[in-house]
């Protein structure tokens, strides 16, 4: 189920740093007394808020950054008033948390552990968010159904994981959690409802407890048909999983190219773009918040339903998004987007879903 990334190390264009390195001279120095951002190094920091890393120097000092051992920037450098400011660090450091997770940092003997992140958490810190929180955005029950892959990513391993189930007649139970996937520096476990059934009972809500981390699951009794199911990178690099239960439209546009050749007029060549237009359903408002982690990623597959288990497709490219809510209390979020292949060839043929139209749905309707 995991993505494959694209490379362990990002491309050699990323070794040259993006990053401004400030020397503050008296005679035109630039304040950085009022930049907030200035601090040392946590133990356990986000890559997307990577301080701005000041360092001591008196003289002509060699600054050098490295990640995961390896030297990935080394310069002689003059100090100003302030010393020596290393500014927009994380513009070094994302690309490569992006293709290994977690990376560990070191300049001038600073030295932290970052985590692939691309969220602002103001104040919070990595570690004390680490501590609490799942490595999602979702800060808030979220809405599945029977039949539905769900999964959860942990920074860390070898925590145990439990679920305390809620069934209909106001009884409970506990279960213990399977890993769905564990690598070096997290892990993910699998939360389906289908694991937390009770032979006689009616599952409407479970909670996921590890550690001092707790999510909780809603069941949709009514189980809709879902088109599109789509699985993403969210903004700490984990998979996580959408399924629409609204309109799925697919509509395809053709660019023909036509000449006569021998004094007959054909078309040349035919270019097909399938797009398909998706509707999420209604929303609650912190899946809503949640889920513009699907309209940045950069990462998204389509999933397939085979003989009941949900398999990743084909990579697809969000192309328009309408993600748009208020405050007002009688509204109900409910996004739209429009997809099409990532590839060039769009005249993509699924002999496993022979007749379905569409990719991914539970429904029938169209066989």
């Amino acid at each position: 189920m995991r993505a494959v990334r694209r490379d362990d190390a990002p491309p050699s264009v990323f070794l040259l740093p993006f990053i401004l390195i400030y020397l503050c001279m008296k005679k035109d120095a630039m304040d950085h007394s009022n930049n907030d951002n200035i601090r040392g190094l946590r133990s356990i920091e986000f890559s997307s808020m990577l301080p701005d890393l000041q360092i001591s120097a008196t003289g002509k000092t060699l600054v050098e950054v490295s990640i995961d051992g390896e030297t990935v920037f080394s310069e002689q450098m003059w100090p100003g008033d302030n010393g020596i400011v290393l500014e927009d660090l994380r513009d070094l450091v994302e690309p490569y948390c992006d293709a290994r997770q977690t990376v560990e940092l070191e300049v001038n003997g600073q030295h932290a552990t970052v985590v692939c992140c691309h969220a602002d958490f103001g104040e919070e810190t990595a570690e004390h968010y680490l501590q609490n929180h799942f490595l999602s955005i979702l800060q808030g029950r979220k809405l599945t159904a029977l039949g539905r892959l769900e999964l959860l990513p942990v920074q860390g391993t070898g925590e145990t994981a439990t679920c305390t189930a809620i069934y209909s007649d106001g009884s409970n139970a506990t279960f213990s959690v399977e890993t769905w996937l564990e690598k070096t520096h997290f892990t993910e476990y699998d939360v389906s409802p289908l694991n937390f059934m009770t032979t006689g009972k009616t599952l409407i809500g479970y909670t996921i407890s590890v550690g001092s981390r707790t999510q909780e699951y809603e069941l949709d009794l009514s189980a809709p048909d879902c088109a599109p199911i789509l699985i993403f990178e969210n903004s700490f690099g984990m998979e996580e999983v959408f399924y629409c239960t609204g309109l799925h439209k697919v509509v395809p546009t053709y660019k023909r190219l036509s000449a006569y050749i021998g004094r007959i007029q054909r078309n040349y060549h035919i270019g097909e773009t399938r797009a398909f237009h998706a509707d999420t359903g209604p929303l609650t408002m912190p899946m809503a918040n949640w889920l513009d982690d699907l309209f940045r990623s950069k990462y998204v597959r389509v999933a397939n339903l085979y003989d009941g288990m949900i398999t990743p497709g084909k990579e697809i490219l969000i192309t328009d998004s309408k993600s748009e809510y208020s405050n007002d209390d009688a509204e109900i979020p409910r996004f739209t987007f429009t997809y099409q292949y990532a590839q060039s060839n769009h005249n993509v043929v699924d002999l496993r879903r022979a007749g379905r139209i569409f990719d991914n749905t539970f429904d029938n309707t169209f066989n």
